[in-house]
């Protein structure tokens, strides 16, 4: 026959739901924080690196059209 918890370990119990509770939503909340930057940054890198590309120029100061043509072609290719 088991005993009924007093009120005291009831408390107790609850308590430490609690806090187990707001713990994993802590992390919950600290992981898709570390995954919404990541993705920001990695998006912000894909950026710089494309104007990059693009704004490369020849020697007369001319805009390298063969960059621009292997970006727009990249593009459509990934859409496919």
């Amino acid at each position: 026959r088991k005993k009924k918890p007093s009120s005291y370990q009831k408390a107790k119990q609850e308590f430490e739901r609690i806090n187990t509770e707001k713990a994993n939503k802590a992390e919950e909340i600290q992981r898709r924080k570390e995954e919404r930057e990541k993705a920001m940054k990695e998006h912000k890198q894909r950026r710089q690196e494309t104007f990059r590309m693009l704004s490369q120029k020849t020697k007369k100061g001319q805009p390298r059209l063969q960059l621009q043509m292997e970006h727009l072609l990249s593009k459509i290719q990934a859409n496919r």
